[in-house]
């Protein structure tokens, strides 16, 4: 892993604001994992364009409030809440974290902790 790079996590966070699939990929080194808590699989980041793709399409806005960043040995971490709006208008608030690592300046590994069970409330 190389050095913290907090530009491309905040080119990261506005591709996903902004619904913007490729912006997300072009974040990522080559080799990038993306693993997320509730099911414990480090997806390759073409494994994880389904994931990006719901969450585009199922709320029309995404929005990160309350962040909160931490360096850490070779790795940031970003807690956050996804403030998400669904095409009814009704807004979610859902908290997480995600540790980022880093390699060449770009996003090598995801690590995303998230209660899926907060979505349903």
């Amino acid at each position: 892993m190389n050095g913290i790079n907090e530009q491309v996590v905040d080119a990261f966070i506005h591709a996903l604001e902004n619904g913007s699939v490729s912006g997300v990929i072009a974040c990522y080194a080559p080799d990038a994992r993306i693993w997320h808590n509730f099911d414990q699989i480090a997806m390759t980041s073409a494994e994880s364009v389904a994931s990006l793709e719901t969450l585009f399409n199922n709320f029309v806005s995404r929005k990160y409030v309350e962040v909160r960043r931490h360096a850490a040995r070779h790795a940031l971490v970003q807690q956050h809440v996804l403030r998400l709006k669904t095409e009814e208008g009704r807004t979610i608030d859902w908290p997480g974290c995600i540790v980022f690592g880093f390699e060449d300046n770009l996003i090598s590994r995801v690590d995303e902790y998230v209660d899926l069970a907060s979505l349903a409330k």
